[in-house]
């Protein structure tokens, strides 16, 4: 697993802060989410919810950064990293999966270096 800092990738798709979106992300570069999204987010790179950010689905991508809220379940093929003020309603399915102190999970967690996926 690469640490967190060194591994945010460069944001190609970005919901600002105040910004709703619903619909169906599919994505080849990352997301980073300050406002609310709900419908569907696959990426096959990064998705990030930042500390204003809320999303309201499961999601799907290569890694995933939270220091926002989700609501739905999180996939990853590398790894999760929920940072302190995350809050996480739903179950995390990833090869590695960090949890900084203050985090309020609710779910279940399987880490999973074999077969990950949705």
């Amino acid at each position: 697993m690469k640490k967190q800092a060194d591994a945010v990738a460069v944001v190609s798709s970005y919901v600002g802060q105040g910004d709703s979106f619903h619909g169906d992300f599919q994505l080849t570069g990352a997301l980073r989410v300050d406002g609310t999204v709900s419908g569907t987010v696959r990426s096959t790179s990064q998705v990030i919810i930042g500390p204003t950010g809320h999303v309201k689905t499961n999601v799907e991508a290569d890694s995933v950064i939270v220091s926002g809220r989700v609501d739905g379940n999180i996939y990853a093929l590398d790894f999760v990293h929920l940072l302190k003020q995350a809050r996480v309603m739903g179950d995390i399915v990833a090869a590695n999966l960090l949890v900084d102190e203050g985090v309020i999970f609710e779910g279940r967690a399987k880490i999973n270096h074999l077969n990950v996926g949705g």
